[in-house]
């Protein structure tokens, strides 16, 4: 799906009120990330998460011991609170090696509801509608909630 069609195809999470140009780049960056490295039993997916600063694009780190594999979204995470301590994470894309928007999965969520506690997060729905989800929404019952912001 071209940037183009993903801004014409993208659903708002409740109350957002548009699509910005900087999560469709964000998009087109895990893409291109995944298509340039994806590798067997290497990588295979990629994520761009914004703040309001800057993007920071990563791919996953796969281990032989799989205990020791890092999800996508835990390194771009970790490459933004290096460069920008304390800035909220506001936005998260990843994809798959096809380029799929892909969910974070349950450790994920998790992180993004630390280090970004109101993040849009785009998700796709089947047959290929795109939407902004808020992170809450996907995380309605966080470990340990009552203790974070």
């Amino acid at each position: 799906m071209t940037a183009e069609r993903m801004a014409q195809t993208l659903v708002m999470a409740e109350g957002a009120t548009e699509v910005h140009a900087a999560q469709v780049e964000a998009l087109a960056a895990a893409r291109a990330l995944i298509a340039a490295l994806k590798q067997e039993g290497r990588h295979h997916v990629a994520c761009s998460v914004l703040t309001a600063g800057a993007r920071y694009t990563a791919c996953n780190l796969q281990s032989t011991l799989p205990s020791a594999s890092v999800c996508a979204e835990a390194v771009a995470i970790g490459m933004a609170a290096v460069a920008e301590p304390g800035a909220p994470i506001l936005f998260s894309v990843a994809v798959n090696r096809r380029g799929e928007v892909i969910p974070p999965c349950g450790f994920c969520r998790e992180l993004l509801t630390d280090f970004g506690s109101e993040a849009l997060v785009c998700v796709e729905e089947d047959g290929g509608e795109m939407r902004l989800a808020s992170v809450r929404a996907l995380l309605p019952d966080a470990y340990k909630g009552r203790l974070r912001g």
